[in-house]
């Protein structure tokens, strides 16, 4: 259980960061007059947070995955 809080807490915080770049995307993409290129703004800004969000999940697991077996490395060494 020690072990997976860290994963669930990195995994959520990538998804609230990846949360925060649509909030601000789209306040920035709202500055501009709409127009045919509102919608490929939307969809870069979507495409972003998707990235940070999927992006940082990955990394955390990634991380999380590269410790478990540095720790198990170095028990069965002893």
């Amino acid at each position: 259980m020690r072990r997976l809080l860290p994963v669930v807490a990195g995994c959520l915080l990538s998804w609230v960061l990846g949360a925060v770049v649509v909030r601000l995307g789209l306040d920035w993409a709202d500055t501009f007059p709409y127009s045919e290129a509102s919608e490929r703004r939307y969809l870069g800004v979507a495409g972003a947070a998707l990235l940070v969000a999927i992006g940082g999940s990955v990394a955390t697991l990634l991380v999380a995955r590269h410790r478990h077996r540095r720790a198990r490395d170095t028990s069965d060494a002893s």
